[in-house]
This record gives C-alpha cells, sequence and structure tokens, in this order.
C-alpha cells in the first residue's frame, strides 16, 4: 500500500511540475526585416516578444536583430539555415524562393478567412519546405493600407506617372507599371535621400512609416485610392521549433494566434492617424480620374496573382494549386486574363 501512495504522489508531482525541456530558460534570436521606425516591428515583433515571455514566466525570452545587421532582403536563408530563431518579414522580401506567400495579397484581408478555409495551412506546409515553421500571418489592417507618396501631383492622365521613377518592390508592380511608371527598388532608409535628390520621385510604401521616416518633408503629395492589405509573415526555423517541448510550441503557436486577432486593428487605427497627421504636415491628395483608379483597383487582384505564378517559375505550380483553393471557395477571381 504504502509503494502504492509513493508511486501515486510521484505521478500526481510529474503531472503538477513542468518538464525539464519546458522548464529551461530560451533565448530566441530575432530577426526583423525593418528597424523601430517602422510601425511593424513593434507593434508584431516587440509585442509578440512581450507576450509569449509573459505567458513563459519569463523563461522565453528575445534578443531582436533588424536590417542593420542583415538586409530586409536576405533575411530568410539565415533564419532558415538557423542562424536565427525567427524572422518578421513580407513576401516581396523571399520571392525568389517561393511565390506563394505573395498571392495572400490578392485574398480577403481575414485572417479568420484564412485559418477557416484552409489557406494558412497551406502557407504553413510551404514554409516547411524550406526549413521554417508559420508561426503568424498578421494582416496589416482590414482596409486599404498602402499608397504612394510623390513629389508632384498627377496628370489627369491615364498615364499619371509616366516619366517617373517610384521606389517599389514586385508587390507594386501591377500598380506602378500600369500608370506609366518604372520601379526602383530600395530599402525603407534609403527613400529618404532618394526623393531629396531625385533619384526617384515617388515611393510606394504602408501608408504608416512616412512620418517616422520623415518622408513628408521630400514628397508632398499621396496617391488616391490607398490599395491592400499587407499579410506579415512570422516564421521560425523548423529545427528549432521541433526541438522545443510540446508546451513550449504551443505557447509560440497560441500568441501567434492572438497576434493575428490583435493587431489588424491597430493598424487600421494608426493609419487613419497616419493620414490625418500627414495632412496637418501639409502633404496632399491626389487622386487618379475616376475611371483609371477603379481600373487601377480591379487589375491588382488580377496583377498580385499572375506575379505570384510568373514572378517565381518554380513555385508556380503551388500558387495555381492555391488559386484553384481560393477560387472554389470564392476567394479569387474566375480568370486571371
Amino acid at each position: 500500500m504504502k509503494i502504492h501512495n509513493v508511486a501515486l504522489t510521484a505521478a500526481a508531482l510529474a503531472l503538477a511540475l513542468p518538464t525539464a525541456a519546458s522548464a529551461k530558460n530560451i533565448t530566441l534570436k530575432y530577426l526583423t526585416a525593418w528597424d523601430k521606425r517602422y510601425i511593424g516591428t513593434p507593434l508584431i515583433a516587440y509585442d509578440y516578444g512581450k507576450m509569449v515571455e509573459k505567458a513563459s514566466n519569463g523563461r522565453i525570452k528575445f534578443k531582436f536583430s533588424g536590417p542593420e545587421v542583415i538586409k530586409s532582403k536576405q533575411q530568410f536563408q539565415p533564419t532558415a539555415s538557423g542562424v536565427f530563431d525567427l524572422n518578421l518579414s513580407v513576401a516581396p522580401y523571399y520571392f525568389g524562393t517561393t511565390g506563394v506567400p505573395m498571392a495572400f495579397f490578392a485574398m480577403p484581408p481575414s485572417t479568420e478567412i484564412w485559418r477557416e478555409k484552409g489557406y494558412w495551412q497551406f502557407s504553413d506546409k510551404e514554409m516547411q519546405r524550406f526549413g521554417l515553421k508559420m508561426i503568424s500571418h498578421v494582416l496589416g489592417g482590414t482596409t486599404s493600407m498602402f499608397h504612394v507618396m510623390l513629389k508632384e501631383p498627377l496628370a489627369n492622365t491615364i498615364k499619371p506617372l509616366a516619366g517617373k521613377k517610384i521606389r517599389a518592390n514586385a508587390f507594386y508592380g501591377p500598380i506602378v507599371k500600369p500608370l506609366g511608371g518604372s520601379m526602383v527598388n530600395l530599402n525603407g532608409g534609403q527613400i529618404y535621400s532618394a526623393l531629396q535628390r531625385g533619384v526617384v520621385d515617388g515611393a510606394a510604401w504602408p501608408v504608416v512609416g512616412a512620418i517616422n521616416f520623415k518622408w513628408y518633408e521630400v514628397a508632398k503629395y499621396m496617391m488616391r485610392p490607398r490599395f491592400s492589405v499587407s499579410p506579415y509573415t512570422v516564421t521560425m526555423n523548423l529545427n528549432k521549433f521541433n526541438k522545443m517541448s510540446k508546451e513550449d510550441q504551443k505557447l509560440l503557436l497560441d500568441a501567434g494566434r492572438k497576434l493575428e486577432q490583435k493587431v489588424p486593428a491597430l493598424f487600421d487605427a494608426a493609419t487613419d492617424e497616419e493620414i490625418a497627421k500627414l495632412k496637418k504636415l501639409g502633404v496632399k491628395e491626389t487622386t487618379l480620374a475616376p475611371a483609371v483608379g477603379k481600373d487601377m483597383i480591379d487589375g491588382f487582384v488580377k496583377g498580385i496573382w499572375n506575379l505570384a505564378m510568373a514572378g517565381n517559375k518554380k513555385t508556380a505550380g503551388r500558387v495555381m494549386e492555391l488559386y484553384e483553393l481560393a477560387k472554389s471557395q470564392g476567394d479569387a477571381p474566375d480568370s486571371l486574363k
């Protein structure tokens, strides 16, 4: 009887106490595509760190690094290889590796829809092909969050950006090119001097960022209408994730889920506030002719799907697979022509 009681007590203690694997202190190296001047870094990366640290009672901590250590467009591989443990980024920065996440720009701005209809899981499977685990897909709002800041107002033509050089990456191509502009790919930290020196005539970027980067000093116009919502990706080195305890894996994923639910409304509020501040600083709205604006918005979704397929031939088949899944559920156009 005594032996039986001792065994029961030991079993109870084993259930009550954390395992050695889940109890040890952990410091995770978190690499961000932007520094703290861009709102996505504190709202997503830093807040995620705080959430996880609190949920783990301080046992899991983070060491943050940014583009000053590794350039934004070069961060995918160091995370996949384990030099860093986590990465906050966005699809255009690793488009050369996979085009699948790029397609999310063309899909409904709702993480709930992504999870309910299998898109989140599709993206997670894609990331795991490259040694990464999807932790969170965070939407930068629920309304249009991108625009183009310009040094001069738009001309009232069907090609109002003709002859103008616009800071942009592949994501902005379906906006800039049909309007006649040419693209120059620059990191966020290079945009101010490029505008100031006339290297570019405008910059495509999320609405939030112009004030912290002080672009309003060198670009006094903002193009309307705005467009799209960004799905930011928080990924983790797959080997690192798999070596963590089941409890810690769940903790990290649960925090990622909470992040998805919390952040979009914060981005919406920040976008509205940024626009109000820019207007007070003398930045004026310059609007496309109604028909041109409608064509721009209508063409954007198809343009992004086509870009996701054409821009990376190696993953085009999987983008098409995602497109067919989305189309079957009413979340993609019936035709991409």
